[in-house]
């Protein structure tokens, strides 16, 4: 795993099956920097590709992280599937496949994992499975059905299954609502109950950031989370002036990667905080970065297209 370039990541195509691909993309420590002892992966949320995490794989490899990002099954981006298709089970196939990749065809086995949003709830369901080094979550969602029920504006679990409608706007694309929620029940996604269950013996080093403007995770269930695990090595932390969309503007964009970098580095240390200072890339170089997965993006797609 090497790149000529360290502003361009390096794809890789995972083959799932005959007819399934996860596209990944990697990239490298700057060459400049002290490398650090574990590789992390960054998931995604719902509807967010891996290169809208393009600033944040930035902050990491210039802070000497080896940075790998993948696009889920049934998603957006550059993977296979559409998204009304989209389930929980999917999103967990698709980060345990890539975690599996690593280890089995690269040897990689210290391994940190980064999940925002959705993600982090896909996440909480393999920690008792996975031998991770540590997790990091930014507004994870621990109740799924609450979190729903905040995104479209009525809670639709409570509805019988041929009685909900089949697509549903969510975050302003198409939900397979059959398909998604005829998966929540059926492998238990929906509670805030069946999240602790998952996560109440995890025992590596977890640090979850919440946003104090979010109303579709509530700190106080993120709270009761981390106080049903047996486990000292546990922090949470508050992105303040933040919604769910750590997006929402460049202020708390930066907050955002500075806040899981610090995260990283300590916990790479096995420290189990935030450190006091980072090395910030600069405004060019995330520029740059940008654009370049841009054309990148482009250009995977337009070969798919051909």
């Amino acid at each position: 795993m090497k790149s000529e370039n360290n502003s361009v990541p390096i794809d890789h195509v995972i083959k799932v099956d005959n007819e399934r691909h996860i596209r990944v993309w990697e990239t490298v420590p700057k060459d400049q920097c002290d490398k650090r002892n574990n590789t992390i992966i960054i998931a995604s949320g719902f509807a967010r590709r891996m290169d809208h995490f393009a600033g944040l794989a930035e902050y990491l490899s210039t802070n000497g992280f080896h940075v790998i990002r993948y696009d889920s099954l049934n998603h957006v981006g550059l993977s296979s599937g559409e998204i009304d298709q989209f389930s929980m089970s999917v999103g967990k196939e698709s980060l345990l496949t890539v975690i599996d990749w690593l280890k089995s065809e690269h040897g990689i086995d210290q391994v940190g994992l980064i999940a925002s949003s959705l993600s982090a709830r896909i996440a909480y369901d393999i920690v008792a499975d996975v031998n991770l080094s540590f997790l990091i979550t930014a507004v994870g969602v621990v109740n799924l059905r609450n979190t729903l029920e905040q995104a479209l504006k009525y809670d639709y679990l409570q509805m019988e299954i041929d009685e909900i409608p089949e697509d549903l706007d969510f975050d302003g694309y198409n939900l397979g609502s059959k398909v998604f929620v005829t998966d929540c029940f059926e492998n238990n996604w929906d509670t805030l109950d069946s999240t602790i269950n998952k996560t109440k013996n995890l025992n590596f080093p977890f640090i979850a950031f919440v946003a104090n403007g979010d109303s579709w995770v509530q700190q106080h269930e993120v709270e009761e989370l981390i106080s049903n695990i047996n486990s000292d090595k546990t922090k949470i932390y508050s992105l303040i002036g933040s919604s769910h969309d750590l997006g929402e503007n460049l202020i708390v964009l930066r907050n955002f990667y500075q806040s899981i970098t610090k995260a990283a580095i300590a916990l790479d240390s096995n420290l189990v905080g935030l450190v006091s200072e980072i090395i910030e890339p600069q405004f060019e170089a995330l520029t740059i970065a940008t654009v370049n997965e841009r054309r990148l993006k482009n250009k995977i797609q337009s070969k798919s297209l051909a």
